[in-house]
């Protein structure tokens, strides 16, 4: 079962610091801190917007013929580096942070500036200031060229295409689906429920697993709905009714209020869309990326599904086979809350495949490691250990040292271990983006893997099964992506890349897991020492292909919804739509009281009608991997060219062109293929 992966760009988080009342971020190093108070965060946002006010009236207030890139956009863009750090990292705090009055502090103020970030981009002043130096269509370089035409789509976007009337509705229309979308977030973090399990009922369950659980007044074990407890326990646990039952819990997360919330959501994008002019939400939002519509998105997961099907339903004929072998009960299906258990079972048996035993060879610790050293040998960089301030004692950070110029670059921070209060799934932060500063020097990103990966207990270190392994690899390649960056302006820095081709990196570097010589290199026994066997490495890259049918089917489902959700033009009930869709699509029909869309935080985060992203990706990111298998997965000179053409740009170019001047030619979709199992 692979984590939900994702990256998300945070308003609050980037570049230099102006003005006496604001909290300077850095410490005199030049490192980040994070000691922010509460009650501090108000007052110097407010200073800030006092600053960001006054650099915004200069830019107005310049004549017509005077207008030039550097004092219309560039200004434009340094106006607003300065105000984003008016909180420093509190607004990252709000998903990281013990400190449960600073998380709802730092989330009131989001609110706030986001409101006020939807007045100042509808404000009809700054928009003709951008138009009157659009008019003259200036001869500008390639890149800046890129910026301006993104800007001007940008004020499109922006309403400021309205009359004052629709201009106001457009603006109301924004302010609460951000105000939905914040609510929505932070009833999945706040949200906790828990089922309470007898000894009897962990049968199945390794001995370090139960060793980590804490019990309530009654003795019983009490299993979180965090991934550590919740995945291992749908796949070992070997009592059916208390793996429902969980799932049941897991089902309903977010809560039905979150429920409404997506629904008021979807009917406000629709209605943000047409006053654009946009038949849906969806064409709003595609005619920007590489896909450019719906249709082509919808042709593209159409297409792939017809070729999933068939797979799919072979292989959940053989798993129902197998569990009736197994028990005797004859059933027409396999249940949601069967299937990871099954075919979890099967892979032990018909691949000899055991997940908890396999994690044993994979110390946290040691596998980061040997990725550091990997991946700093391809890309020409190494990883060293940071003594610098975190945000908590489990925080590891590390500084990214150039090889070449002999100098620090950037530095990341990893948080893996699941909290309270803390950010639920995987994910990529940009705390600072790259960019050229006006002196020469080049700014330093940080960036930082928040996780929530199987932590130590009493008696053994933290241990990684295979797919947590993969979703470390995944969230490493976002790293890389910012960290490596060379890229001028702060807007196009890293990950600063269309919807659909962000995760290209991060899908690309999870192929490093399933390479037998890597395999090799990244385990080592918690207790002896020895690495994976030959034999049990064939075994997993035998077994990878197991159920691929089924998984890829289902994340073409997720895809599916998600363009069928933003292509409504009325309110619509979301619980029946996943159900019509899971049973047409993946044959599954929802099962009733479950409301999963409730704790879809993809599409109130950022992936709305662009969940097909990753599939999208993954086709570009296995035709870039088979240039790494065609050489060699070490090869430094394609390292290189990959750092200079893909990562180091980021959002510099169109992606078509990004592809194409990395492999000389447009995508193939048949290394991805191949991958699946065609």
């Amino acid at each position: 079962m692979k984590f939900l992966k994702i990256i998300l760009p945070l308003f609050f988080t980037t570049l230099l610091m102006a003005g006496e009342n604001v909290m300077n971020m850095y410490n005199p190093d030049g490192t980040l801190h994070f000691n922010y108070k509460a009650e501090e965060l108000e007052p110097s946002e407010k200073a800030a917007r006092e600053i960001l006010e006054k650099d915004l009236a200069k830019i107005v207030a310049l004549p017509k013929e005077s207008r030039t890139f550097e004092n219309t956009l560039l200004a434009y863009d340094e106006a607003f580096d300065k105000y984003s750090k008016s909180l420093g990292q509190a607004g990252f705090l709000a998903y990281v942070s013990t400190d449960e009055k600073l998380r709802n502090a730092a989330l009131a103020l989001e609110e706030k500036i986001s409101n006020y970030m939807v007045e100042v981009a509808t404000r009809k002043d700054i928009y003709q200031a951008f138009k009157d130096y659009a008019d003259t269509n200036p001869t500008l370089p390639k890149i800046e060229a890129k910026m301006l035409k993104d800007a001007m789509i940008g004020f499109r976007k922006s309403g400021l295409m309205l009359d004052d009337k629709a201009l106001e509705t457009f603006k109301d229309l924004q302010k609460k689906k951000s105000k939905n979308s914040i609510e929505f977030s932070k009833n999945i973090r706040e949200y906790k429920d828990t089922l309470a399990v007898t000894k009897e009922e962990l049968a199945g369950m390794g001995q370090d697993y139960i060793n980590r659980l804490e019990k309530d007044e009654n003795g019983k074990y009490i299993i979180t709905l965090n991934y550590p407890d919740y995945v291992p326990f749908m796949l070992n646990a070997d009592d059916d009714n208390a793996r429902k039952q969980l799932e049941e819990k897991y089902s309903k997360r977010g809560g039905v209020q979150n429920i409404s919330l997506f629904e008021d959501n979807l009917f406000l994008r629709y209605q943000t869309a047409k006053l654009l002019g946009y038949k849906t939400h969806a064409h709003n939002r595609l005619d920007t990326r590489m896909a450019k519509t719906p249709e082509n998105v919808m042709s593209f997961l159409q297409d792939l599904e017809k070729k999933l099907k068939p797979l799919a339903k072979k292989e959940e004929k053989e798993l129902l086979k197998y569990k009736t072998e197994k028990t005797g009960e004859k059933t027409k299906k396999i249940e949601t809350w069967q299937s990871g258990y099954w075919s979890n079972k099967y892979k032990k048996e018909h691949y000899d495949i055991d997940a908890e035993k396999i994690k044993e060879y994979f110390p946290t610790d040691y596998v980061i490691n040997n990725m550091l050293e990997i991946f700093g040998n391809l890309f020409d960089v190494k990883f060293e250990k940071a003594n610098i301030d975190t945000w908590h004692k489990d925080v590891v950070a590390y500084k990214v040292i150039d090889n070449e110029k002999k100098e620090i670059i950037a530095y990341v921070y990893m948080d893996l271990y699941p909290r309270d209060g803390k950010y639920k799934h995987a994910a990529c932060f940009d705390l600072v983006s790259g960019k050229l500063l006006k002196d020469g020097t080049y700014q330093k990103p940080f960036t930082a893997i928040v996780a929530n990966l199987n932590p130590p207990s009493k008696d053994t270190p933290s241990l990684l099964k295979h797919d947590e392994v993969e979703t470390l690899f995944h969230e490493f390649g976002h790293v890389l992506h910012n960290v490596l960056t060379e890229a001028k302006y702060s807007s196009i820095s890293g990950t600063a890349t269309s919807m659909d081709f962000v995760e290209v990196p991060s899908q690309m570097l999870e192929n490093w897991v399933w390479q037998p010589e890597v395999l090799k290199k990244i385990s080592k026994h918690y207790k002896t020492g020895e690495p994976l066997s030959d034999e049990t490495i064939n075994k997993m890259i035998a077994a990878k292909q197991y159920a691929t049918g089924s998984f890829y089917l289902r994340q073409n489902f997720l895809a599916q919804i998600d363009m069928r959700y933003h292509l409504t033009k009325k309110k619509i009930d979301s619980t029946e739509y996943w159900s019509k869709y899971s049973k047409k699509i993946r044959g599954h029909k929802l099962r009733k009281g479950a409301y999963p869309q409730a704790s879809f935080d993809h599409l109130m985060g950022g992936y709305d009608a662009g969940y097909y992203g990753y599939l999208w990706a993954e086709v570009i990111a296995q035709d870039f991997f088979s240039e790494f298998e065609k050489h060699g997965i070490f090869n430094k000179d394609i390292g290189k060219k990959y750092r200079k053409e893909i990562l180091a740009v980021g959002g510099s170019y169109d992606e078509e062109e990004l592809v194409k001047n990395f492999l000389g030619r447009k995508v193939s979709n048949e290394p991805f293929l191949k991958t699946i199992g065609f």
